[in-house]
């Protein structure tokens, strides 16, 4: 009886370690400017499976601890290990986002929850990234946050993409 105990116990355990963690979709590059109607966001889906967008939304906190409802996707698709851009350019982002200034993202999903998060100062410091640079994750969606000095816009980020300050760890602190 011991033993049938100790397989059931085991076969849960096991099975329950088996459930897919990953997020459905991830921020992936954010890039900030000075001037407005340059300003983008770079979505990224991690999974094996197409991920409907009707729902999602992005949100911006400011400065000064404000957010903004800046972004609500009213459908479409992302194809798996994809990305796509939302952008000022285009006029999609109701606002800004300055690359010098404190900066919060929040991806949510339909449920009102956050999937995932990006906060400039916790992940990469004060540092803002260069003109043509941005905020990226190396490797794309599951890496670490760092300023780069060429922003990969709509494409995979590289896994050799130019680190702007080399004092930045890994998890993108100050030495």
């Amino acid at each position: 009886m011991k033993r049938f105990a100790f397989m059931l116990l085991f076969c849960a355990l096991l099975f329950s370690c088996k459930e897919d963690m990953s997020k459905p979709l991830v921020l992936n590059e954010i890039c900030g400017k000075e001037f407005p109607n340059n300003e983008w966001i770079e979505i990224y889906n991690p999974t094996n499976e197409v991920v409907e967008l009707k729902g999602y939304y992005l949100i911006k906190i400011d400065e000064n601890g404000i957010d903004y409802i800046i972004y609500k996707f009213n459908g479409g698709q992302l194809a798996p290990k994809q990305v796509m851009v939302v952008s000022s350019l285009q006029k999609e982002l109701r606002r800004g986002i300055s690359r010098k200034k404190e900066l919060g993202v929040e991806l949510v999903a339909p449920d009102d929850k956050t999937v995932d998060d990006f906060y400039r100062d916790e992940e990469v410091g004060e540092h803002a990234h260069p003109v043509d640079g941005s905020y990226a994750r190396i490797p794309n969606g599951t890496g670490h946050w760092a300023v780069v000095k060429h922003a990969s816009r709509g494409e995979l980020n590289p896994n050799d993409a130019e680190i702007v300050d080399e004092g930045l760890s890994e998890l993108g602190e100050e030495p």
